[in-house]
């Protein structure tokens, strides 16, 4: 299934970010890239395989590579770029992200 793999540093409790650790399978929030004017308008619905990473991803902790899907990965995956710039939001932003891969398999 096609995705991205990214380098997220989740904003601590302090930071304004979660106030728990995120669930132990996948995480589900909206994505918006910076600095991409064809994915700048609005959020990307995206699924965080949490499961992949051996230890719970507390506020605060940064997780080096983690695979992203999105819902619509046509739309997202032809335009997004190594080295894009991404935040989380869950109704305020609670992480920023890189991507640091791509598989369109």
């Amino acid at each position: 299934m096609p995705n991205i793999v990214a380098k997220i540093r989740f904003l601590s409790t302090a930071e304004g970010g979660r106030s728990q650790a995120l669930p132990s399978d996948t995480f589900g929030c909206p994505v918006f890239f910076e600095g991409i004017p064809e994915l700048s308008s609005h959020g990307y619905d995206c699924r965080i395989l949490i499961s992949e990473v051996p230890e719970p991803v507390q506020p605060g902790d940064e997780v080096e590579k983690v695979r992203m899907l999105f819902l619509s990965p046509d739309e997202v995956l032809t335009q997004v770029r190594l080295g894009a710039r991404f935040t989380l939001w869950e109704g305020k932003t609670i992480a920023y992200g890189e991507v640091i891969g791509i598989d369109m398999e």
